[in-house]
């Protein structure tokens, strides 16, 4: 369950972070020379939810940042292995190694300072 998704508004298209699973993590996360941010969510979590406009605007923001969503109802795998209990949970990777972590909704300033500090 990969790729980008998009919603229409009425002013216009909106790009959401790119969904990623076991398949893919470790070509697009671990290999990555740089900053990824990584949000483990599920369908049903209301923070994941109020999260999810944040994180794309800070991908449109950030484009050196990879930044994607990991469900984590359907990739038990990965939430084993990172140690995923509760969602929304945010694992940054910086050139594959695992930087920072943190559970529960931020603010965009919040997450702005986050991505600053990891750049």
């Amino acid at each position: 369950m990969t790729g980008h998704t998009t919603f229409w508004s009425e002013r216009q298209v909106i790009s959401l972070t790119e969904r990623i699973g076991n398949d893919d993590f470790a070509e697009k996360v671990l290999n990555f020379s740089g900053l990824s941010v990584v949000e483990f969510y599920t369908d049903t979590c209301v923070p994941c939810k109020r999260m999810s406009p944040i994180l794309s605007e800070l991908s449109g923001k950030y484009s050196e940042v990879f930044i994607a969503k990991v469900n984590a109802a359907y990739e038990l795998e990965l939430c084993e292995k990172y140690d995923v209990a509760a969602t929304p949970t945010f694992l940054l990777f910086k050139n594959g190694s695992e930087v920072e972590r943190f559970t529960g909704a931020r603010k965009k300033e919040e997450l702005e300072h986050i991505i600053e500090e990891n750049r």
